[in-house]
């Protein structure tokens, strides 16, 4: 299993608060988002990370010229800007058959890592297509943008049966009720989701591939499942998500793990720049 990080998007819900840095290397605490998503991937014994950028964002690639951990991480150029599932569709032959991890790097999960050790846990289980559920409150609903949404049947544990996908919508997330499960943008899915990316193409003929038409088709050919997560998934591809983190890790020193022979050695010098754009 591959750990795909699609980071090539224009994160344009935080372009002014990001003044110019991307958004996958804003601050977290003490390191840039991305790093959080390459945690999880070699927690969960992932040996092969594939992150998909932009030819605007060479400065992400840049940041893990000096990584030396236990897995790799390799770079791929998304042509156009289509949307996720396009850039997750580059990744085709790097997962040579096998199923595939899947992590936006504007969802962090806290504590960190664990949340894809737990899917990786379950999937093994079930062999279905496995999603991130998280518990959002009204708090942390002001920090989500409309996506996600999901009806879901308890099966057991902390396993859920997904029912339906909605699609994304501009406003914020909204609760139906006083909490409701989210789906999260970590997720994992069998070798056959590139053919249902292909699929997709030819439904969406204007706009970009987002995962929620995969998912929709996912779902109604093969079913998926929903894992409970323990923790809280924020949302930093927001302005009030990211203040959210930010603060989540502030109030709780050391909740998050550090795989530090990897990752103390990424580029010292962009370090300091995400140092005086948090200051």
């Amino acid at each position: 299993m591959i750990l795909i990080i699609p980071s090539a998007g224009l994160g344009t819900r935080m372009k002014k608060a990001a003044q110019g840095v991307p958004k996958e290397l804003l601050p977290v605490g003490d390191r840039p988002a991305i790093e959080y998503a390459v945690d999880e991937g070699i927690s969960a014994g992932i040996e092969n990370i594939v992150i998909v950028i932009s030819k605007d964002k060479e400065v992400i690639k840049e940041h893990f010229k000096n990584f030396q951990g236990p897995a790799s991480i390799s770079f791929l150029y998304q042509k156009e800007l289509l949307g996720e599932s396009d850039a997750i569709s580059y990744a085709k032959e790097a997962a040579a058959g096998h199923a595939v991890a899947v992590i936006y790097p504007d969802n962090i999960y806290l504590p960190a890592p664990g949340a894809l050790k737990r899917l990786m846990a379950v999937y093994s289980r079930y062999n279905t297509d496995m999603i991130a559920l998280n518990e959002v409150t009204e708090e942390i609903s002001h920090g989500l943008s409309n996506s996600g949404r999901v009806d879901v049947s308890h099966m057991q544990d902390d396993v859920f049966r997904i029912k339906n996908f909605y699609d994304k919508t501009r406003e914020r997330f909204v609760l139906r009720q006083k909490t409701e499960l989210r789906a999260c943008g970590i997720y994992i899915s069998g070798p056959f989701i590139f053919d249902y990316i292909e699929r997709s193409r030819r439904v969406i003929h204007d706009g970009e591939l987002t995962d929620i038409t995969v998912r929709k088709m996912i779902l109604e050919d093969k079913g998926m499942l929903g894992c409970k997560l323990p923790g809280q998934v924020f949302d930093i591809g927001s302005p009030v998500g990211y203040k959210q983190c930010v603060e989540y890790i502030s109030k709780y020193p050391g909740r998050e793990k550090r795989f530090k022979s990897a990752l103390d050695k990424v580029n010292k010098a962009h370090r300091k720049t995400l140092k005086k754009l948090s200051g």
